[in-house]
């Protein structure tokens, strides 16, 4: 999704919550305690449960998201590049084109092409490195699963702290009217965090993450192509094999291997 889809999302629901209450009223949206004790609630779980590093690779993999998704018809393309470039100048030729592709993976596959290993040690360690990096990218991703549930938890848990206050002083009319106010405000952060910010970033991720599954098992049928010295049309054939099906909440993306279907 678009950035600018993002934040015209934030625009509306804030816009909501003008146009449904007076302007003199909207104080009664803010409370710093509730929203502190479900932010705080939520991270400190998140960081009991994780270790640091791991939070830091999902703040990064959350930066380094694509807008714009993969191509596999410029994947296909590169791949009859680097046939075309194995036949006429050699294996090593292929290999400084792929390096300069900036895909790890890709340089990877077509390394070991150069080095000459046989089909199976090609196969078994490109599945290696899928295998590795999906977990580390699933490890990652369940953080937000963590903080989807969390939320609305802490969220309840100032409903109840909410609550006591009310309860404590029902003779002072102010105390039951400030309990009131966290008690219905907390619930209410913890929902909208959860489910308008958290869970579909979760998504999200597990989309790209789909997408990137797809690719990698592209890069592996094309890496097979050149290791058999397949011709650009063979190799080309090989990719386009996988047939493109139609999603109705996404970009098109290619029907692959088990390895990509199961990411859920």
């Amino acid at each position: 999704m678009p950035k600018i889809v993002v934040i015209l999302v934030f625009v509306l629901i804030l816009g909501g919550v003008i146009w449904l209450a007076p302007r003199e009223q909207l104080s009664l949206y803010l409370n710093p305690a509730g929203l502190a004790l479900v932010l705080g609630g939520t991270m400190a779980g998140v960081i009991i449960a994780y270790p640091l590093n791991r939070l830091i690779s999902l703040g990064r993999q959350i930066g380094n998201l694509r807008q714009d998704g993969h191509d596999p018809e410029a994947l296909a393309h590169t791949f009859m590049q680097l046939s075309e470039l194995k036949r006429k100048q050699g294996v090593r030729a292929a290999e400084n084109m792929a390096r300069q592709e900036g895909n790890i993976f890709l340089a990877l596959g077509v390394a070991l092409v150069a080095d000459n290993r046989s089909l199976s040690e090609i196969r078994q360690r490109l599945d290696q490195e899928m295998d590795m990096f999906i977990a580390k990218r699933e490890a990652e991703i369940s953080i937000l699963s963590l903080m989807g549930r969390l939320a609305p938890a802490f969220g309840l848990a100032g409903t109840v702290v909410g609550l006591i206050r009310m309860l404590h002083g029902l003779s002072d009319p102010n105390l039951v009217a400030s309990g009131m106010s966290v008690a219905l405000l907390t619930t209410f952060y913890g929902i909208m965090l959860a489910n308008l910010i958290v869970l579909p970033l979760e998504r999200k991720l597990r989309e790209a993450l789909r997408e990137e599954a797809v690719e990698m098992t592209l890069v592996s049928e094309g890496v097979i192509g050149l290791a058999l010295d397949e011709n650009r049309a063979a190799i080309a054939s090989r990719l386009r094999s996988y047939r493109v099906i139609p999603l109705t909440d996404g970009p098109n993306r290619l029907e692959t291997l088990d390895k990509a279907q199961i990411i859920s």
